[in-house]
């Protein structure tokens, strides 16, 4: 991200023009992070964002309505105490840092005129935002920095604000011709590393596109460094900006800058914005949502692996108890046999050899000795009674345990089945329908007094829905494939028609995929098509070759009561597809 000391001049010098004699009407602090200050100047309002997180730390004018919290923090207490009703007077960049300065006028408490000062530092993780008198003594600050955080620099109440610590950097400004020829004259080469190096303000965008404008011949030089310098210094102090965004291929906003980009940076393009506000907005707004989607994406996929995790040790210890009912059958034998020779054990006879009759595995028997040991203090009628106990209640078990594991086992294939459907998901759209699944799964709580209906309406749920995964293959056939289990169920009991073709991986997690045949009868080309879309679209992708079963949609049965995406089928045929082979069927998202 590129807001340095270049952009800081320039969102100070926009809000300088723009807001000067703005009135302060109301503040407001929805996060932690963010202040917002609504103003008005003559028959304009505006709404001035002052973030001071460390992922996106920003100050300028905004679009966004944020919601007002019922019970403000301390911080926005105080701000609306000394600022609302105040007018600004000016908006400065201070020493060439990342730190704006708004001066405001306003009275105080006694009706006597004062000054306050609002200072944003936009420095990463060490962002802030700091309230001052007029003579520059802290009232408070967003995050106070104590002595515990920093010795170096402290944001207290009643201390006197202070610039940040100096990076023993040359301020650009400063800089002469005779001073960069002997820093330099060991270099044969400027790069952007010497110039982040040397000077303060500049990101490492603003650094290459520095040495791009002095490079000639692809080598930039002490003399031609100095030139582009002077002249992006002069830009400067002139204001002469450009608000230019930075897109990539896939169309993402991934940096900005006050000038033009005239270096080449892949496949990206650059689109001028009329004002910094508008480029801020559009640039942070957006990498906000795809943090938000990242940040539910992730939540959800540990939701999910917790889950996972805690159905393999309860398997895990479900079939070491299952071992454990091996021992039935020695259990009733040995009963049996105390039971058979109970009167052997006369007086304080506690161990006896007895007789036992097995099976030789040819029809007949044959005879084996066995020693009976009862336990001390206990009469051979109990010890054979315990027996019998403990064998009734190995065999319960077992017949318990054994329908415990099968639901684990479905339930573990299950949740694999929503994870590998989450790692293809792409969009707010997608997720949301993943997290519905899992709401009506019973594993996502709806927060109170929401009902399923008020959080996916029936509408959203079928625009939803209808939005699977369209490939056409070479013979003219459109394929269908599903996102996740909720669209798997509805491509196959909802849109399918009973000649369709139904694909899956077998014994692996991944989507429906439908081959619609509408009357006509596809070639083996057509099959095998299908069956790559549905192998690309499963776990089976991380792997070189797949085995796809697939059947009409007449033989795909769904049991009562089963999970999303959980099906049955029959009369199936099984194809081996390889993965390595480029794709040769036209898909759309």
């Amino acid at each position: 991200m590129s807001f340095d000391a270049f952009m800081t001049r320039a969102v100070a010098a926009e809000l300088n023009v723009k807001l000067s004699g703005a009135r302060v009407e109301k503040v407001l602090q929805p996060s932690k992070d963010e202040i917002f200050l609504a103003l008005h100047k003559e028959s304009e309002h505006f709404r001035l964002q002052i973030n001071a997180g460390a992922q996106s730390p920003r100050i300028g004018i905004t679009r966004e309505s944020p919601e007002n919290p019922k019970a403000p923090p301390m911080f926005c207490m105080l701000l609306r105490k000394h600022l609302t009703g105040a007018k600004i007077s000016k908006v400065l960049q201070r020493d060439f840092e990342r730190v704006i300065e708004i001066e405001l006028e306003t009275y105080d408490e006694m009706g006597f005129y004062t000054k306050r000062r609002l200072i944003t530092e936009i420095m990463g993780r060490y962002s802030n935002a700091v309230l001052c008198d007029g003579n520059y003594k802290i009232l408070n600050a967003l995050r106070p920095v104590d002595f515990t955080t920093s010795r170096k620099r402290q944001l207290l109440p009643q201390m006197t604000y202070e610039m940040p610590p100096s990076q023993d950097k040359i301020n650009p400004f400063d800089e002469t011709c005779e001073a960069l020829f002997a820093a330099t004259a060991d270099c044969g080469e400027i790069t952007d590393k010497t110039v982040m190096s040397r000077y303060i303000g500049f990101s490492p965008l603003t650094a290459k596109e520095l040495v791009a404008r002095a490079s000639v011949n692809g080598r930039a030089t002490a003399l031609t460094v100095w030139k582009a310098l002077s002249e992006l210094l002069e830009r400067t102090h002139n204001t002469d900006f450009k608000p230019t965004l930075l897109f990539s291929e896939d169309g993402m906003p991934k940096d900005f800058s006050c000038f033009e980009i005239t270096q080449s940076i892949g496949n990206m393009k650059t689109v001028a914005f009329e004002s910094f506000g508008e480029l801020t907005d559009a640039f942070f707004a957006e990498n906000e949502r795809r943090e938000r989607e990242r940040s539910r994406a992730h939540a959800t996929e540990k939701l999910l692996k917790n889950i996972e995790s805690r159905l393999v040790k309860k398997l895990e210890l479900q079939s070491k108890e299952l071992k454990d009912t091996e021992k039935k059958a020695e259990y009733k034998q040995k009963a049996d046999l105390i039971t058979a020779n109970i009167y052997r054990f006369s007086g304080k006879t506690d161990k006896v050899t007895v007789v036992d009759y097995v099976d030789d595995g040819n029809g007949g028997y044959e005879e084996r000795e066995v020693e009976l040991t009862l336990e001390r203090g206990m009469s051979a009628p109990a010890a054979a009674q315990k027996l019998y106990k403990k064998y009734v209640k190995a065999k319960n078990a077992e017949v318990e345990i054994s329908a415990q594991i099968e639901k684990g086992e479905a339930e573990l294939k299950y949740i694999r089945s929503v994870l590998d459907a989450l790692s293809r998901s792409v969009g707010q759209a997608e997720l949301d329908e993943i997290r519905e699944e899992l709401t009506e799964t019973g594993y996502i709580r709806l927060k109170s007094g929401e009902s399923k209906g008020a959080k996916f309406g029936k509408k959203q749920q079928s625009r939803q829905l209808k939005n699977p995964i369209k490939s056409v293959t070479s013979g003219g056939f459109t394929v269908l494939t599903g996102k996740n289990n909720l669209q798997n169920d509805y491509l196959t009991f909802k849109l399918a028609s009973k000649n369709d073709y139904w694909f899956h991986v077998k014994s692996v997690p991944g989507s429906h995929t439908l081959l619609i045949c509408d009357g006509a009868e596809p070639t083996d080309r057509d099959l095998t098509e299908a069956a790559e879309i549905a192998a690309r679209n499963s776990k089976a992708a991380e792997q070189g070759k797949a085995d796809v079963d697939y059947t009409r949609v007449k033989n795909v049965k769904k049991p009562s009561g089963a999970r999303p995406g959980f099906v049955i089928y029959d009369n199936y045929k099984t194809a081996t597809v390889l993965l390595n082979a480029p794709v040769s069927v036209k898909t759309e998202k």
